[in-house]
């Protein structure tokens, strides 16, 4: 049945909004999906137990980049990448993408939109941008071309001319820069998906606030 929900927004420097709307059947069967596949998410051994994502960076002028890094071992990263597929591939129903779109045509609150939109920077890579572009021959490492590239080469499928490409990337950066790298913005699409969880959870169960936070990351220079 259609799911009714009435929001108190508090905003610092701005009076209480009261913020109301209904999302439809299929839409209430669709944030509660999102959900279950967090609940699944959030209770995964390295979501459960951390997992490392270290960089630091040194250089001196007329010696090689010194790239130190430390990182999940490939049993976990592939148990966290199998739990964060059905919110990468947008052909999911609750892929994170729909359900942002979703909740952004339906919650009518600027302050709401933009804490969206935030996540989404967050998610796709943005952010990441913002505080430091890592490119190697022209190409932007942290990005999510590179990141779909990478899943699409050798986790998810197996694109030989993009496995090639990879491949070449992978031995054109220092030490494990770029698998790095893809490992952190995997941190950030975490914490995205976390935060609109949080969100869609007020919505569905009528709960009085939702916080957004991030998971650490460690990265050093």
């Amino acid at each position: 049945m259609p799911l009714k929900f009435e929001l108190t927004m508090r905003v610092e420097g701005r009076p209480d909004g009261i913020v109301r709307g209904e999302f439809s059947d299929d839409d209430h069967k669709k944030l509660l999906l999102y959900l279950e596949q967090y609940n699944e998410l959030a209770q995964s051994r390295p979501c459960r137990e951390g997992f490392p994502c270290h960089i630091s960076l040194k250089w001196h002028e007329g010696t090689p980049l010194d790239v130190q890094t430390s990182l999940p071992d490939s049993d976990t990263l592939s148990i966290l990448l199998h739990r964060l597929r059905p919110f990468i591939l947008k052909s999911e129903p609750a892929s994170f993408e729909s359900v942002c779109s979703l909740l952004g045509k339906t919650v009518a609150d600027k302050p709401v939109r933009q804490l969206l939109r935030d996540q989404r920077e967050l998610y796709d890579g943005r952010k990441s941008q913002q505080l430091m572009k890592i490119a190697s021959n022209d190409v932007v490492v942290n990005s999510e071309r590179v990141l779909y590239d990478w899943l699409n080469s050798h986790e998810y499928h197996r694109d030989l001319d993009k496995r090639d490409s990879m491949n070449d990337l992978f031995c054109g950066t220092p030490g494990d820069l770029t698998r790095a790298v893809l490992v952190s913005l995997l941190i950030d699409k975490v914490n995205a998906i976390s935060n609109i969880a949080s969100l869609a959870h007020v919505l569905v169960t009528k709960g009085q606030s939702f916080q957004f936070g991030v998971r650490e990351r460690d990265a050093a220079s």
